[in-house]
Protein backbone atom coordinates (compact mmCIF):
# COMPACT_ATOMS: atom_id res chain seq x y z
CA UNK A 1 0.00 0.00 0.00
CA UNK A 2 2.59 2.49 0.76
CA UNK A 3 4.29 1.68 -2.64
CA UNK A 4 1.11 2.63 -4.25
CA UNK A 5 1.03 5.86 -2.48
CA UNK A 6 4.61 7.35 -3.18
CA UNK A 7 3.68 5.99 -6.97
CA UNK A 8 0.63 7.97 -7.16
CA UNK A 9 2.43 10.89 -5.35
CA UNK A 10 5.45 11.24 -7.05
CA UNK A 11 3.90 11.50 -10.19
CA UNK A 12 2.26 14.09 -9.25
CA UNK A 13 4.44 16.22 -7.97
CA UNK A 14 6.44 15.81 -11.17
CA UNK A 15 4.32 16.00 -13.65
CA UNK A 16 0.27 18.53 -13.63
CA UNK A 17 -2.28 16.00 -13.68
CA UNK A 18 -3.85 17.89 -16.39
CA UNK A 19 -6.89 17.26 -18.48
CA UNK A 20 -7.70 17.64 -22.14
CA UNK A 21 -6.39 19.04 -24.38
CA UNK A 22 -3.56 16.87 -25.19
CA UNK A 23 0.06 18.19 -25.55
CA UNK A 24 0.57 19.11 -29.02
CA UNK A 25 3.35 17.63 -31.16
CA UNK A 26 6.14 19.53 -32.85
CA UNK A 27 6.55 20.32 -36.52
CA UNK A 28 9.90 18.14 -35.97
CA UNK A 29 12.04 16.65 -34.23
CA UNK A 30 15.33 14.81 -33.71
CA UNK A 31 16.68 13.16 -30.79
CA UNK A 32 20.77 13.31 -30.33
CA UNK A 33 20.31 9.53 -28.54
CA UNK A 34 24.32 7.81 -29.16
CA UNK A 35 25.21 10.30 -32.19
CA UNK A 36 27.29 12.87 -32.29
CA UNK A 37 25.19 14.80 -35.00
CA UNK A 38 21.81 15.38 -36.12
CA UNK A 39 20.07 18.22 -37.99
CA UNK A 40 16.44 19.52 -38.62
CA UNK A 41 14.88 21.29 -40.63
CA UNK A 42 11.40 23.08 -40.91
CA UNK A 43 9.83 26.07 -42.40
CA UNK A 44 12.81 27.74 -43.35
CA UNK A 45 14.95 27.11 -40.40
CA UNK A 46 17.85 24.61 -40.69
CA UNK A 47 19.11 23.36 -37.08
CA UNK A 48 22.14 20.82 -36.06
CA UNK A 49 23.38 19.79 -32.87
CA UNK A 50 27.33 18.79 -32.76
CA UNK A 51 29.34 17.00 -30.02
CA UNK A 52 32.72 17.27 -30.27
CA UNK A 53 35.94 17.19 -28.15
CA UNK A 54 37.54 20.82 -28.00
CA UNK A 55 40.16 22.42 -25.76
CA UNK A 56 38.04 25.68 -26.02
CA UNK A 57 36.13 24.16 -22.44
CA UNK A 58 36.40 27.49 -20.49
CA UNK A 59 34.00 29.45 -22.35
CA UNK A 60 30.59 31.61 -21.73
CA UNK A 61 28.06 28.64 -22.39
CA UNK A 62 24.12 29.10 -22.77
CA UNK A 63 23.06 26.74 -19.67
CA UNK A 64 25.24 28.24 -17.41
CA UNK A 65 23.74 25.69 -14.71
CA UNK A 66 25.71 23.17 -15.95
CA UNK A 67 29.88 22.99 -15.09
CA UNK A 68 31.27 25.89 -17.74
CA UNK A 69 34.58 24.72 -16.14
CA UNK A 70 34.88 21.26 -17.33
CA UNK A 71 38.84 20.07 -17.45
CA UNK A 72 40.47 20.67 -21.20
CA UNK A 73 39.61 18.64 -23.14
CA UNK A 74 36.35 18.07 -22.91
CA UNK A 75 33.33 16.93 -24.61
CA UNK A 76 30.34 20.25 -25.77
CA UNK A 77 27.42 20.41 -27.11
CA UNK A 78 26.97 23.07 -29.68
CA UNK A 79 23.98 24.67 -32.08
CA UNK A 80 24.42 26.02 -35.48
CA UNK A 81 21.35 27.83 -36.44
CA UNK A 82 20.51 29.47 -40.21
CA UNK A 83 17.85 30.33 -42.52
CA UNK A 84 17.73 28.66 -45.85
CA UNK A 85 17.08 29.77 -49.15
CA UNK A 86 19.04 33.27 -47.93
CA UNK A 87 21.93 34.23 -49.48
CA UNK A 88 23.06 36.53 -47.06
CA UNK A 89 22.19 34.34 -44.39
CA UNK A 90 24.97 33.35 -41.59
CA UNK A 91 25.09 31.24 -39.36
CA UNK A 92 24.68 31.28 -35.72
CA UNK A 93 26.44 28.72 -33.07
CA UNK A 94 26.09 28.35 -29.61
CA UNK A 95 27.75 26.15 -27.05
CA UNK A 96 25.24 24.94 -25.09
CA UNK A 97 27.04 22.50 -22.42
CA UNK A 98 29.67 19.78 -21.61
CA UNK A 99 27.65 16.85 -22.63
CA UNK A 100 28.29 13.27 -23.13
CA UNK A 101 30.32 11.82 -20.60
CA UNK A 102 29.94 10.48 -16.67
CA UNK A 103 32.21 14.04 -15.96
CA UNK A 104 30.79 16.44 -18.44
CA UNK A 105 27.52 15.14 -17.07
CA UNK A 106 24.33 16.17 -19.08
CA UNK A 107 22.28 13.51 -21.40
CA UNK A 108 18.91 12.99 -23.33
CA UNK A 109 19.84 16.50 -25.68
CA UNK A 110 17.47 16.98 -28.15
CA UNK A 111 15.06 19.86 -29.97
CA UNK A 112 11.65 20.17 -31.96
CA UNK A 113 10.63 22.94 -33.94
CA UNK A 114 7.42 24.40 -32.53
CA UNK A 115 4.96 27.87 -33.48
CA UNK A 116 5.01 29.67 -30.10
CA UNK A 117 4.51 32.81 -31.32
CA UNK A 118 2.00 33.31 -33.89
CA UNK A 119 2.84 36.55 -35.03
CA UNK A 120 6.29 34.71 -36.61
CA UNK A 121 6.62 33.44 -40.18
CA UNK A 122 9.22 31.56 -38.62
CA UNK A 123 8.95 28.70 -36.22
CA UNK A 124 11.20 28.59 -33.00
CA UNK A 125 13.55 26.11 -31.99
CA UNK A 126 13.26 24.24 -28.42
CA UNK A 127 16.42 22.88 -27.24
CA UNK A 128 16.40 20.76 -23.96
CA UNK A 129 18.72 18.36 -22.17
CA UNK A 130 18.42 16.05 -18.72
CA UNK A 131 21.40 17.22 -15.59
CA UNK A 132 20.66 13.80 -14.10
CA UNK A 133 20.15 12.98 -10.78
CA UNK A 134 16.86 12.29 -8.73
CA UNK A 135 14.06 14.51 -9.23
CA UNK A 136 16.22 16.42 -11.25
CA UNK A 137 16.03 17.62 -13.76
CA UNK A 138 15.77 19.59 -17.53
CA UNK A 139 17.54 22.95 -18.99
CA UNK A 140 15.15 23.97 -21.80
CA UNK A 141 16.01 27.14 -24.25
CA UNK A 142 13.94 28.84 -26.91
CA UNK A 143 15.69 30.18 -30.19
CA UNK A 144 14.45 32.65 -32.43
CA UNK A 145 15.19 35.08 -34.87
CA UNK A 146 14.57 38.62 -33.47
CA UNK A 147 13.14 41.38 -35.50
CA UNK A 148 17.20 42.50 -35.68
CA UNK A 149 18.21 39.32 -37.62
CA UNK A 150 20.21 37.89 -34.72
CA UNK A 151 19.68 34.66 -33.25
CA UNK A 152 18.51 34.77 -29.64
CA UNK A 153 17.62 32.24 -26.67
CA UNK A 154 15.43 32.90 -24.03
CA UNK A 155 16.24 30.01 -20.95
CA UNK A 156 12.99 28.49 -19.52
CA UNK A 157 14.95 27.22 -16.59
CA UNK A 158 15.05 23.91 -14.72
CA UNK A 159 12.10 21.78 -14.93
CA UNK A 160 11.41 18.86 -12.83
CA UNK A 161 11.73 15.54 -14.31
CA UNK A 162 13.12 15.05 -18.50
CA UNK A 163 12.18 16.17 -21.18
CA UNK A 164 10.47 19.84 -22.49
CA UNK A 165 7.75 21.31 -21.10
CA UNK A 166 4.52 20.21 -22.13
CA UNK A 167 3.16 22.57 -25.04
CA UNK A 168 -0.63 23.18 -25.55
CA UNK A 169 -3.38 24.90 -26.97
CA UNK A 170 -5.51 25.30 -24.16
CA UNK A 171 -8.34 27.26 -25.23
CA UNK A 172 -8.01 26.53 -28.99
CA UNK A 173 -7.78 29.62 -30.58
CA UNK A 174 -4.47 28.67 -32.36
CA UNK A 175 -2.23 30.38 -29.51
CA UNK A 176 0.40 27.77 -28.18
CA UNK A 177 0.98 28.04 -24.04
CA UNK A 178 3.55 26.79 -22.38
CA UNK A 179 2.89 24.61 -19.30
CA UNK A 180 5.19 24.31 -16.67
CA UNK A 181 4.95 24.38 -12.67
CA UNK A 182 6.27 26.36 -9.83
CA UNK A 183 8.99 23.87 -8.79
CA UNK A 184 9.63 26.44 -5.65
CA UNK A 185 6.79 23.97 -3.99
CA UNK A 186 9.07 20.71 -4.40
CA UNK A 187 10.55 19.99 -0.48
CA UNK A 188 9.03 23.33 0.95
CA UNK A 189 6.41 21.40 3.27
CA UNK A 190 6.79 17.82 2.10
CA UNK A 191 8.82 15.41 0.35
CA UNK A 192 9.39 15.29 -2.94
CA UNK A 193 6.60 12.43 -3.52
CA UNK A 194 4.05 14.21 -1.19
CA UNK A 195 4.91 17.65 -2.95
CA UNK A 196 2.55 19.34 -5.34
CA UNK A 197 3.53 22.42 -7.56
CA UNK A 198 0.97 24.69 -9.21
CA UNK A 199 0.85 25.32 -12.71
CA UNK A 200 2.47 27.57 -14.82
CA UNK A 201 0.94 28.56 -18.14
CA UNK A 202 3.19 31.02 -20.45
CA UNK A 203 2.72 32.60 -23.88
CA UNK A 204 6.11 33.44 -25.67
CA UNK A 205 5.81 36.56 -27.83
CA UNK A 206 8.97 38.59 -29.74
CA UNK A 207 11.48 37.32 -27.80
CA UNK A 208 9.13 37.14 -24.11
CA UNK A 209 7.74 35.12 -22.19
CA UNK A 210 4.40 35.93 -20.20
CA UNK A 211 3.44 34.18 -17.25
CA UNK A 212 -1.11 33.90 -17.78
CA UNK A 213 -1.90 31.45 -15.74
CA UNK A 214 -4.38 33.83 -13.68
CA UNK A 215 -6.03 34.91 -17.50
CA UNK A 216 -9.58 34.28 -16.84
CA UNK A 217 -9.17 32.11 -19.90
CA UNK A 218 -7.61 29.45 -18.27
CA UNK A 219 -9.56 29.29 -14.88
CA UNK A 220 -11.61 26.43 -16.43
CA UNK A 221 -8.63 24.38 -17.57
CA UNK A 222 -6.31 24.79 -14.21
CA UNK A 223 -9.55 24.09 -12.01
CA UNK A 224 -9.76 20.42 -13.66
CA UNK A 225 -6.32 20.41 -12.81
CA UNK A 226 -6.90 21.07 -9.09
CA UNK A 227 -9.73 18.95 -8.97
CA UNK A 228 -8.17 15.79 -10.34
CA UNK A 229 -4.82 15.90 -8.57
CA UNK A 230 -7.19 16.12 -5.40
CA UNK A 231 -9.21 13.13 -6.15
CA UNK A 232 -5.69 11.53 -6.21
CA UNK A 233 -4.77 12.70 -3.44
CA UNK A 234 -7.65 11.84 -1.15
CA UNK A 235 -7.39 8.26 -3.29
CA UNK A 236 -4.03 8.01 -1.87
CA UNK A 237 -4.61 8.25 1.73
CA UNK A 238 -4.27 12.06 2.22
CA UNK A 239 -0.56 11.23 1.80
CA UNK A 240 1.57 14.04 3.44
CA UNK A 241 -1.40 16.59 3.30
CA UNK A 242 0.85 19.57 4.20
CA UNK A 243 2.79 19.06 0.53
CA UNK A 244 -0.89 18.86 -1.37
CA UNK A 245 -2.63 21.81 1.00
CA UNK A 246 0.41 24.34 -0.29
CA UNK A 247 -0.09 23.82 -3.79
CA UNK A 248 -4.10 23.97 -3.33
CA UNK A 249 -4.00 27.29 -1.51
CA UNK A 250 -1.84 28.63 -3.95
CA UNK A 251 -4.07 27.60 -7.15
CA UNK A 252 -7.23 28.75 -5.50
CA UNK A 253 -5.34 32.24 -5.12
CA UNK A 254 -4.95 31.91 -8.88
CA UNK A 255 -8.82 31.10 -9.62
CA UNK A 256 -9.13 34.20 -7.46
CA UNK A 257 -10.59 31.85 -4.19
CA UNK A 258 -7.85 32.26 -1.94
CA UNK A 259 -10.34 32.60 1.41
CA UNK A 260 -12.24 29.22 0.62
CA UNK A 261 -8.93 27.48 -0.09
CA UNK A 262 -7.40 29.17 3.10
CA UNK A 263 -9.88 27.81 4.86
CA UNK A 264 -9.51 24.33 3.86
CA UNK A 265 -6.10 24.11 4.80
CA UNK A 266 -6.70 25.26 8.37
CA UNK A 267 -8.99 22.16 8.68
CA UNK A 268 -6.50 19.83 7.07
CA UNK A 269 -3.41 20.79 7.71
CA UNK A 270 -1.03 19.31 9.74
CA UNK A 271 1.52 20.45 12.20
CA UNK A 272 5.14 20.78 11.43
CA UNK A 273 6.74 18.79 14.07
CA UNK A 274 4.24 15.71 12.72
CA UNK A 275 5.11 16.79 9.25
CA UNK A 276 8.54 16.59 9.21
CA UNK A 277 9.02 19.41 6.29
CA UNK A 278 8.73 23.65 6.79
CA UNK A 279 10.44 26.76 6.44
CA UNK A 280 12.04 29.01 8.80
CA UNK A 281 12.12 32.81 8.70
CA UNK A 282 15.67 32.19 8.23
CA UNK A 283 14.56 30.07 4.41
CA UNK A 284 12.35 33.07 3.31
CA UNK A 285 14.92 35.64 3.57
CA UNK A 286 17.19 36.14 0.01
CA UNK A 287 20.45 34.80 -0.50
CA UNK A 288 22.25 37.97 0.50
CA UNK A 289 20.66 38.68 3.72
CA UNK A 290 20.98 34.92 5.24
CA UNK A 291 24.21 34.63 3.85
CA UNK A 292 23.95 30.50 3.83
CA UNK A 293 22.78 30.69 7.09
CA UNK A 294 25.33 32.89 9.33
CA UNK A 295 23.11 36.10 8.56
CA UNK A 296 20.38 34.07 10.74
CA UNK A 297 19.49 34.18 14.46
CA UNK A 298 19.34 30.63 16.22
CA UNK A 299 15.44 31.80 16.45
CA UNK A 300 15.11 32.81 13.03
CA UNK A 301 16.70 29.30 12.11
CA UNK A 302 13.37 27.49 14.14
CA UNK A 303 10.54 26.24 11.69
CA UNK A 304 7.45 28.16 11.31
CA UNK A 305 4.12 26.74 11.64
CA UNK A 306 2.77 25.34 8.91
CA UNK A 307 -0.21 28.01 7.98
CA UNK A 308 2.65 31.22 9.14
CA UNK A 309 4.95 29.55 6.98
CA UNK A 310 2.75 29.20 4.20
CA UNK A 311 1.08 32.32 4.43
CA UNK A 312 4.69 34.54 4.57
CA UNK A 313 5.98 31.99 1.03
CA UNK A 314 2.86 32.91 -0.94
CA UNK A 315 3.12 36.65 -0.26
CA UNK A 316 7.20 36.13 -0.99
CA UNK A 317 6.08 34.38 -4.22
CA UNK A 318 3.76 36.89 -5.23
CA UNK A 319 0.33 34.35 -5.15
CA UNK A 320 -1.21 36.45 -2.40
CA UNK A 321 -1.07 39.66 -0.58
CA UNK A 322 -0.68 40.88 3.44
CA UNK A 323 -4.61 42.40 3.18
CA UNK A 324 -5.69 38.83 1.97
CA UNK A 325 -4.00 37.44 4.85
CA UNK A 326 -5.12 39.47 7.44
CA UNK A 327 -8.90 39.03 5.70
CA UNK A 328 -8.90 35.60 6.32
CA UNK A 329 -7.83 35.49 9.39
CA UNK A 330 -9.97 34.72 12.29
CA UNK A 331 -12.29 37.82 13.46
CA UNK A 332 -10.98 37.47 16.75
CA UNK A 333 -7.41 37.35 15.92
CA UNK A 334 -6.54 40.77 13.91
CA UNK A 335 -3.71 41.62 16.15
CA UNK A 336 -2.05 38.33 14.67
CA UNK A 337 -2.73 39.46 11.77
CA UNK A 338 -1.55 42.95 11.80
CA UNK A 339 2.21 41.29 13.47
CA UNK A 340 1.87 38.78 10.10
CA UNK A 341 1.71 42.06 8.04
CA UNK A 342 4.86 43.22 9.73
CA UNK A 343 7.04 40.34 9.90
CA UNK A 344 9.48 38.90 8.53
CA UNK A 345 9.37 41.74 5.60
CA UNK A 346 9.24 39.58 2.37
CA UNK A 347 9.34 41.30 -1.31
CA UNK A 348 6.21 40.40 -3.95
CA UNK A 349 6.30 39.90 -7.11
CA UNK A 350 3.54 40.55 -9.97
CA UNK A 351 3.17 36.99 -10.44
CA UNK A 352 3.85 33.41 -9.14
CA UNK A 353 8.50 32.89 -9.78
CA UNK A 354 8.62 29.49 -11.76
CA UNK A 355 12.26 28.62 -10.58
CA UNK A 356 12.84 30.80 -7.38
CA UNK A 357 12.93 28.19 -4.66
CA UNK A 358 13.78 28.82 -1.10
CA UNK A 359 15.78 25.89 0.74
CA UNK A 360 13.42 23.98 3.17
CA UNK A 361 14.52 22.37 6.03
CA UNK A 362 14.61 18.57 6.05
CA UNK A 363 13.71 17.72 9.35
CA UNK A 364 11.32 19.79 12.05
CA UNK A 365 13.59 20.66 15.44
CA UNK A 366 11.22 19.67 18.93
CA UNK A 367 12.07 23.57 19.67
CA UNK A 368 8.18 24.60 18.45
CA UNK A 369 4.65 23.16 17.73
CA UNK A 370 2.44 25.06 15.60
CA UNK A 371 -1.62 24.67 15.18
CA UNK A 372 -3.22 23.96 12.21
CA UNK A 373 -6.49 25.29 13.28
CA UNK A 374 -4.97 29.26 13.02
CA UNK A 375 -4.09 30.79 10.32
CA UNK A 376 -0.88 32.91 11.79
CA UNK A 377 -0.22 30.92 15.47
CA UNK A 378 3.29 32.46 16.78
CA UNK A 379 5.34 29.43 17.52
CA UNK A 380 5.16 28.17 21.35
CA UNK A 381 7.89 25.71 22.78
CA UNK A 382 7.24 22.64 24.03
CA UNK A 383 7.52 22.08 27.88
CA UNK A 384 8.99 18.55 29.32
CA UNK A 385 11.44 16.30 28.62
CA UNK A 386 9.18 13.83 27.06
CA UNK A 387 9.27 16.65 23.96
CA UNK A 388 12.97 17.54 23.78
CA UNK A 389 13.23 13.23 23.79
CA UNK A 390 10.87 12.40 21.14
CA UNK A 391 12.28 15.28 18.77
CA UNK A 392 15.80 14.17 19.21
CA UNK A 393 14.34 10.78 18.67
CA UNK A 394 12.52 11.83 15.39
CA UNK A 395 16.19 13.57 13.90
CA UNK A 396 17.96 10.65 14.71
CA UNK A 397 15.94 8.33 12.79
CA UNK A 398 15.96 10.19 9.51
CA UNK A 399 19.69 10.71 9.58
CA UNK A 400 20.12 8.14 6.77
CA UNK A 401 17.81 10.38 4.60
CA UNK A 402 19.81 13.55 6.31
CA UNK A 403 23.54 12.17 5.28
CA UNK A 404 21.81 10.88 1.46
CA UNK A 405 20.27 14.51 0.86
CA UNK A 406 23.42 16.07 2.65
CA UNK A 407 26.22 13.99 0.13
CA UNK A 408 23.79 14.46 -2.79
CA UNK A 409 23.84 10.17 -3.16
CA UNK A 410 21.96 9.09 -6.63
CA UNK A 411 19.52 6.89 -4.41
CA UNK A 412 18.44 9.24 -2.36
CA UNK A 413 14.19 8.09 -2.99
CA UNK A 414 15.25 4.00 -1.93
CA UNK A 415 17.62 5.31 1.03
CA UNK A 416 14.24 7.44 2.45
CA UNK A 417 12.10 4.61 1.39
CA UNK A 418 14.41 1.92 3.26
CA UNK A 419 14.48 4.64 6.01
CA UNK A 420 10.64 6.00 6.52
CA UNK A 421 9.05 2.27 6.16
CA UNK A 422 11.96 -0.45 7.37
CA UNK A 423 14.26 2.20 9.87
CA UNK A 424 11.96 0.72 12.89
CA UNK A 425 12.87 -2.71 12.77
CA UNK A 426 16.90 -1.32 13.69
CA UNK A 427 18.18 -3.49 10.85
CA UNK A 428 16.43 -1.53 8.21
CA UNK A 429 17.71 1.79 9.67
CA UNK A 430 21.07 0.47 9.92
CA UNK A 431 20.63 -0.83 6.19
CA UNK A 432 19.86 2.59 5.08
CA UNK A 433 23.02 4.49 7.24
CA UNK A 434 25.30 2.15 5.14
CA UNK A 435 23.50 3.07 2.20
CA UNK A 436 23.51 6.82 2.79
CA UNK A 437 27.23 6.31 3.39
CA UNK A 438 28.77 4.19 0.91
CA UNK A 439 25.87 5.66 -2.44
CA UNK A 440 27.82 6.64 -5.04
CA UNK A 441 26.58 10.94 -5.61
CA UNK A 442 26.03 13.24 -8.29
CA UNK A 443 28.64 15.04 -10.10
Amino acid sequence: MAGGIFLVTALGAAVPCLGAPKPLPPIARADMDHNSHIALSAQGVVAALDVRRTTRCNVPIVWADADSSPTSPCSMAFLTLRTSGTAHSLPASFPLTPYGTEDDGMAQLRMSFRHLDASSRLPQLLVSAYTGGAHCCSLTSIFDLGPNGQWEHLELGATDGDGEPDIQDITGNGQQEILTSDQSFLYAFASHAGSEAPVVISRYHNGVLENVTRDPAYRDFIAKDLANRRRNWVRSGRFEPNGFLAYEVATMANLGKFTEGWHDMLAHAQSTKESGFGLSSCDLKSAADKQNGHGCSAKEKELLPFPQALSLFLIRSGYITPEQVASAADDHKPAIAQQLQASPSVPQTARPPETSSPSSSATARPSEMDHPVSAVDAPTRPHGWFAIFAGLGLVLYFVPVLIAYRRNSINQRRIALVTVLLGWTVIGWVAALIMALNEPVRK
